[in-house]
Parts: structure tokens; C-alpha cells; sequence
């Protein structure tokens, strides 16, 4: 098993998330005027809430080689 630093995997890929998320909502709501920034600050709250910062995933899950 592996583990993965949840906080950091999200900042590390922070405007990736950040556009699927606001996308996400655009399909959900369309017309919506949320603010992207806003978004992102919901979603890492309850990244906190749910998760432990460190998870445990399976080693096939991690490549370290690339």
C-alpha cells in the first residue's frame, strides 16, 4: 500500500479540478454565476471533512517511475 497527501494531490492539481469542477456546476446549473474561486473553497472543506490527510492506496495506484 501506498499513501497520498489528499491536501497536496488537490493543490498540485488545483486548476485541473478547479475547471472540471466549475464545468461540473455549469451542467448542474445552468446559467450560474458561482464563482470558480468559490467553488474550490466549498470543495477543499469538504475534502477535509472527508478524508484523513493521509489515504492509503493501492501501489498500483502510484507510479514513482514516471
Amino acid at each position: 500500500m501506498s499513501r497520498i497527501n489528499m491536501e497536496d494531490i488537490v493543490e498540485e492539481l488545483d486548476s485541473n479540478f478547479s475547471r472540471v469542477l466549475k464545468s461540473f456546476v455549469d451542467d448542474l446549473v445552468p446559467g450560474n454565476e458561482f464563482d470558480t474561486r468559490q467553488i474550490m473553497r466549498i470543495f477543499r472543506t469538504r475534502l477535509e471533512r472527508g478524508f484523513a490527510r493521509w489515504e492509503y492506496v493501492p501501489d498500483r495506484c502510484v507510479d514513482t517511475e514516471y
